[in-house]
């Protein structure tokens, strides 16, 4: 079985596509809360489309395994084309890091909900922002703004890659994402998870709001890197809002 681990560190804002042209839903695993500490955070992610048209992303994976269904797709685009499309669809794929602070917000059946683990960070710290379906409870929405320390990866597995658009051509259809979408959100439900189990601390932090977090990054195509660092005062760790 090959393994490839991505780096992304340069990339992931234009390398993770958060929507889906033809609603697919991708969906979202976290750690469990009492595990989190400033340490590898694995976030992992199902049924989630990347794109594949730069060598930075495609050249790891052939070095590796010259026979991957990537070589082969390579084969129907030019990568050349600035106007290039080129997809595929991870089933389950894991984003690594070495975790700074979480900020969480959850939606359950109209009910927001929030967390956060707010253990400061650095000038060069970098945040990613993940949303998506749960992928353990039914029914609920999950974002996740991650501030993490050094560089992001991605892994994933070959058997889980599946070609999604080649240029203009969707190989998973509109129809085909409704059935998919159905069979995950049917698995999802009979796991009967409790969502109170989660022990929320409900804590909405300033940095949930992308206006206050903008104060303290800056934004490119590629990645959200920390202009000023950010100091827990132990007194007021929090503020409300």
């Amino acid at each position: 079985m090959e393994r490839y681990v991505l780096d992304i560190t340069d990339s992931y804002e234009r390398f993770i596509c958060m929507d889906s042209d033809v609603g697919l839903h991708n969906y979202i695993t976290f750690p469990e809360i009492s595990s989190w500490g400033n340490e590898q955070f694995v976030i992992t992610l199902e049924n989630i489309e990347i794109n594949m048209y730069e060598d930075i992303w495609f050249s790891p994976i052939l070095n590796q395994n010259p026979n991957s269904i990537i070589a082969t797709l390579l084969k129907e685009v030019d990568i050349n084309q600035p106007e290039c499309i080129f997809t595929v669809v991870l089933k389950r794929a894991r984003v690594l890091m070495d975790k700074r602070s979480v900020f969480m917000f959850l939606e359950k059946g109209g009910e927001n909900h929030y967390h956060s683990d707010d253990c400061g960070f650095d000038i060069g710290d970098k945040y990613i922002f993940l949303a998506g379906r749960s992928a353990d409870y039914h029914n609920t929405m999950v974002w996740l703004t991650i501030i993490a320390t050094g560089k992001l990866f991605l892994e994933f597995d070959e058997f889980d890659i599946i070609s999604q658009s080649i240029e203009l051509e969707n190989n998973i259809t509109i129809e085909s994402a409704k059935t998919l979408n159905k069979a995950q959100e049917l698995f999802i439900d009979l796991k009967k998870r409790d969502f109170d189990a989660l022990h929320l601390n409900n804590i909405q932090s300033p940095f949930h709001d992308h206006s206050y977090l903008s104060r303290y990054f800056s934004y490119s195509e590629n990645n959200n890197i920390a202009i000023k660092s950010h100091v827990i005062d132990h007194k007021v760790r929090f503020v409300l809002f």
